[in-house]
């Protein structure tokens, strides 16, 4: 089946800046050129209204003409007025480069501005045809109509640099940002691909090439909490591979003795009495089975949901029943009702494997004190070299009197899984190990 093409991270980065952008910019824009635009009239107004009455005064006053680009100027001699017809001729005119105002158009000026006679002596403004016109009668002649025409020329003039200032930085933000945007997801891309291809190292087994990202952002947090799981796979692997060397080396002499002594039986050649010798053997198999067993469930101690509040009291009793008449050893117990959180199962596996140690060391006594929820297993054994103590947990570590396994492993995971730390400790005669919550 053939692969989905995907539409990549920095494709669709640079199109949401984009889709943005562009939302933002039409919003700005309409709003910015709303403003503006009365900004503008506003400013044109005011200059056609200056300009008119500078005209006007020059006109009146015979002065030299300074017309301006933007507006058309005339003064108009009006000779007769009926009702159906004006009789009129231009003095003065001026045109702008636009198009010629047409004969009817300035008819209908001109009857606007008849309409008003009574107020006319003053500057008087009017809209016809989208045009702003502001006439006058003349003040030295009543029949001269002085008028001055704006078609929008200095409006175009002010608001044209503003559109293009708008334009040209509305283009730059968004060829700018898809820049910015191109480079960061370029730099994030790559570092996303670098995480998938370390996991997908992961999931090859290929745990032994270091993963690193570079960064202060969440990326490097996520190749660094990455990079601490291949650790902890590669150190996990790693036991998991000595814990399979030793347990096949381990299993071969117990199983040689079986076969070795089994032969012997049926040849005659050995006593039917000396099977103890079997049953020995197997027995040393079924502990190195049981703790191999009870290795593998510590895999999955994993949610905290399935764990209760479990009595140790209760627990530390039942170990103690059944080890109690073992080499005639004196177990003292004091023990409150302090409980804590995991499972059962796995509690008694933790504190057999205790007590399992200190019968191997004790002279006479083992005391299993419990107070506040701090639990102590004491033997009156011998001290346990520094530099052994830190070594004793690992799995299969040779102790300091040849005995090595999985118990003490099988502790610390144990307690480590609850929440509970666990130390040593060499006491004036003999060893404590320590348990109490983190």
């Amino acid at each position: 089946m053939s692969k989905k093409r995907r539409f990549n991270l920095s494709s669709q980065l640079n199109l949401i800046f984009t889709a943005i952008t562009l939302a933002t910019s039409l919003l700005f824009i309409f709003i910015f050129r709303h403003t503006m635009k009365e900004i503008i009239t506003n400013q044109a107004n005011k200059y056609h209204e200056d300009y008119h009455a500078e005209i006007s005064s020059d006109i009146e006053n015979n002065n030299d003409l300074n017309f301006s680009e933007y507006f058309s100027t005339m003064e108009i001699h009006i000779t007769n007025i009926s009702h159906n017809k004006i009789n009129y001729y231009i003095i003065t005119e001026h045109s702008t480069n636009y198009n010629d105002i047409e004969k009817i158009e300035l008819d209908n000026i001109i009857k606007e501005y008849i309409i008003l006679r009574e107020i006319i002596e003053v500057d008087k403004k009017i809209t016809l045809n989208n045009k702003n016109i502001i006439g006058r009668r003349n003040a030295n002649n009543s029949d001269r109509l002085i008028l001055t025409i704006s078609m929008g020329k200095y409006q175009d003039r002010l608001g044209t640099p503003i559109n293009n200032i708008i334009i040209i930085g509305f283009i730059s933000i968004i060829l700018l940002g898809n820049g910015i945007i191109l480079l960061w997801s370029s730099i994030t891309v790559e570092k996303i691909k670098n995480l998938e291809m370390a996991v997908s190292r992961l999931s090859s087994d290929e745990y032994n090439k270091p993963i690193k990202i570079d960064g202060s952002d969440e990326l490097t947090d996520l190749g660094e909490a990455i990079e601490k799981m291949r650790i902890e796979i590669l150190q996990n692997e790693k036991v998991k591979h000595d814990i399979l060397q030793n347990i096949s080396h381990d299993i071969k002499t117990p199983i040689s003795v079986i076969q070795s002594y089994a032969e012997a039986i049926i040849d005659g050649v050995s006593d039917p009495s000396e099977a103890s010798v079997i049953l020995e053997q197997t027995k040393i198999l079924s502990r190195q089975a049981k703790q191999l067993i009870e290795w593998n469930k510590l895999e999955y101690i994993k949610n905290s949901k399935e764990f209760e509040l479990i009595d140790i009291k209760e627990v530390i009793n039942d170990v103690v029943n059944n080890h109690k008449y073992y080499n005639k050893i004196d177990f003292e117990l004091d023990l409150d009702n302090s409980k804590y959180l995991g499972i059962k199962e796995n509690y008694y596996s933790a504190f057999s494997n205790l007590v399992d140690n200190a019968l191997r060391y004790a002279e006479t006594t083992i005391k299993i004190t419990l107070k506040n929820e701090k639990l102590t297993f004491y033997n009156d054994g011998e001290h346990i070299a520094d530099e052994f103590i830190g070594q004793i947990f690992k799995p299969y570590e040779k102790g300091h009197k040849g005995q090595f396994g999985l118990g003490m492993t099988i502790v610390q995971k144990t307690l480590t899984s609850f929440n509970l730390k666990l130390t040593i400790q060499n006491e004036d005669k003999g060893v404590s190990f320590i348990i109490e919550p983190e």
